[in-house]
């Protein structure tokens, strides 16, 4: 289960004038959706699809309920979702003078759980042996418009367009 990434330019020159080259992480086939994860959980317990999807359903209702009132959430063996509010450009002088106008994002952090080894160090239990592949799909998926990720790691594409290679 490799991790499949292109070569792109940034579109940024640095401070020298050059424009450097990065890994970009590739998206291939369709989006996996809650039908999909239910049915796979299905398929390794004693639940039915719709048992499944019910569960995921009222999982999200609950974690829900429990971050809007301030709460983290930390889901054993996945990781830790909490909210973080973003106030760029709106700082104000003085502490009093703070206010709820001056969010600009609200969104919700995912922090995957880890493990520590003694002897090897920190290991995030959903990265544990990650494996990179060049992606060598065709040119005509490899286009200019890759969703505003050119020149970053975090990925690109159009989920629905692609090919999965695995199958």
């Amino acid at each position: 289960m490799p991790l499949f990434y292109d070569v792109r330019q940034s579109q940024i020159a640095t401070k020298d004038g050059v424009k450097t080259w990065h890994l970009s992480l590739k998206k291939v086939g369709k989006t996996v959706d809650t039908q999909l994860l239910a049915e796979n959980i299905a398929e390794k317990s004693s639940l039915t699809p719709g048992d499944v999807q019910n569960v995921i359903r009222n999982l999200m209702t609950t974690m829900r309920t429990y971050l809007l009132n301030s709460r983290t959430v930390r889901l054993n063996g996945l990781g830790t979702f909490t909210m973080k509010a973003r106030t760029r450009g709106k700082g104000v002088n003085k502490p009093e003078d703070v206010n709820p106008n001056q969010v600009t994002a609200l969104r919700c952090q995912f922090t995957p759980e880890y493990t520590r080894p003694a002897a090897i160090g920190t290991t995030r239990a959903l990265l544990e042996g990650v494996e990179f592949v060049k992606y060598a799909g065709a040119a005509s998926e490899g286009s200019a418009d890759d969703g505003g990720n050119s020149g970053d790691n975090t990925g690109g594409g159009d989920d629905d367009q692609e090919e999965n290679p695995l199958g």
